[in-house]
């Protein structure tokens, strides 16, 4: 059984990108150790700093995704992707490296 996950990263390789300024998402197919790239998604991003809105599409752009990487996402984004039922995670680094620790830790698992 894998967890689909988008990851806010413009080159495949970095989580790079804040929530509301995102434009590019990764989205990847996890199943235990194993990690497989699915494709890009471009989105609309209508925040352009400081914004408390301009992300009601990404629920339905990542709505097979049970959660969403990104370098930094605030307080009212989190809530508003929670309540559609896409988890959050603030992580930075190379993608691979991050998801091999959300791995170890069992953070994909149901609660």
């Amino acid at each position: 059984m894998s967890t689909r996950i988008a990851v806010a990263s413009t080159d495949e390789a970095y989580i790079d990108q804040h929530f509301g300024s995102a434009r590019i998402f990764q989205v990847y197919d996890v199943a235990g150790e194993d990690c497989e790239w699915l494709e890009s998604r471009r989105t609309e991003s209508f925040c352009r700093g400081g914004c408390e809105g301009g992300f009601d599409h990404l629920p339905e752009a990542l709505s097979d995704c049970e959660a969403v990487f990104v370098l930094r996402i605030g307080e009212s984004a989190a809530a508003f992707m929670i309540s559609h039922g896409i988890r959050v995670f603030e992580a930075s680094g190379p993608v691979e490296e991050v998801i091999k620790q959300v791995v170890a830790d069992h953070l994909l698992e149901p609660g």
